[in-house]
């Protein structure tokens, strides 16, 4: 009796203590005291930001306080470090907003956090629109940089997703460095686990223009992003590089790594990729080698020139009649008789080209194209 007392003491003690680690693990990160979200989105977003700070060790919050309360009338700060150190929250109440941070959020971009809350039209989806910004900027400092920037050591390849090995991100990077260097051209592969509900399209254009990315004014590179959730790929070519891989020659280059990408051959698309930049930077500058095709249609070209003079020639021999410069040919002698003659002016063609200003250019405007697809 003893012992089935005891056990059963036991059992409930662990119950306890399984139901007080499971309070603690879970987190709060969304304070919603005026119910401006349903219990369903405020759930949801929750698991969002939850999601964020398993990821990256960073807690993103966001909290709306009644009426004009101030963040300490909730001691929101001491439930934030009670987390962790490293920290965002946005605050709102009835007649503003704030913000406040720690550790690793203060290195997050406020400007850009609340633009995408504010382009949006529910509170929920401000919410999820803010917490996919953050997450997006969080990858970039969870990739060893700092502001944005990549670590030197992994410049070229940024691999969050994590389907290189060490090996093949240092074979990879190097290539690229190789081909970035001879055509000063950056080239850039990224990969991302997941968009965690951001746009792939607004992230290749942020990542390219606020990473510092290319060479020169005209910034030229090549910029890969592919993301396994959606399983998306996209390429952006801009400046020299623009104007060396058009959005056709993006298209094909998709095709030639798209299949690899697919069986999960990630080094070997990549390196396609590499290769694929690489021929159509070098036929920019250099002129594409002729293929068979091209080699046809220049031999055609050239018999139809030959073939033109040849017949030429024998329509030439065919003719009885000679072109006469006057009509005394055709005039029986003696029949007639010409009295008074002159020149007379009847019309002139006059074709005028104008001048070119000597103090006028083209423009030299830079070209960007993109182009994708999934796989």
């Amino acid at each position: 009796m003893k012992r089935t007392i005891i056990s059963l003491l036991l059992v409930v003690m662990l119950c306890m203590s399984l139901a007080i680690s499971a309070s603690a693990a879970y987190v709060d990160f969304i304070i919603d005291s005026q119910d401006v979200l349903t219990d369903d989105e405020r759930t949801s977003l929750n698991d969002m930001a939850a999601e964020i700070f398993e990821d990256t060790g960073v807690g993103v919050y966001y909290v709306y306080v009644y009426g004009s309360a101030s963040v300490t009338d909730y001691n929101v700060h001491g439930l934030v470090r009670e987390v962790t150190d490293d920290y965002y929250v946005m605050v709102e109440n009835d007649d503003s907003w704030y913000y406040f941070a720690g550790g690793t959020g203060e290195q997050l971009d406020t400007d850009a956090l609340r633009e995408a809350y504010d382009n949006t039209e529910t509170y929920a989806e401000g919410v999820e629109a803010y917490l996919a910004e953050a997450s997006l900027q969080l990858t970039f400092l969870d990739d060893g940089s700092e502001d944005g920037e990549p670590a030197e050591d992994n410049l070229l390849v940024w691999d969050e997703a994590e389907l290189l090995n060490e090996t093949e991100v240092a074979q990879l990077n190097s290539k690229l460095e190789s081909i970035s260097k001879k055509y000063k051209a950056e080239i850039r592969v990224v990969t991302l686990s997941s968009m965690d509900g951001g746009d792939i399209d607004e992230f290749l254009e942020y990542l390219y223009d606020e990473s510092g990315f290319g060479y020169g004014e005209n910034h030229d590179g090549v910029l890969l992003v592919v993301c396994m959730d959606p399983r998306e790929y996209r390429i952006l070519s801009n400046g020299f590089a623009g104007e060396a891989i058009t959005s056709g020659d993006i298209d094909a280059i998709g095709e030639a790594f798209k299949s690899d990408l697919s069986d999960g051959n990630y080094a070997d698309a990549f390196d396609t990729f590499a290769d694929k930049c690489e021929y159509y930077l070098d036929g920019h500058i250099n002129g594409f080698p002729f293929n068979t095709g091209k080699n046809l249609l220049i031999c055609l070209g050239i018999g139809l020139v030959v073939a033109l003079i040849v017949t030429g020639i024998w329509k030439g021999q065919l003719k009885s009649v000679r072109k006469q410069s006057a009509a005394n040919a055709y005039v029986k002698a003696g029949t007639m008789q010409i009295t008074q003659s002159g020149d007379f002016f009847m019309y002139r063609n006059v074709t005028k080209t104008q001048k070119q200003s000597s103090s006028s250019s083209g423009s030299s405007g830079s070209s960007r194209s993109t182009g994708g697809g999934s796989f």
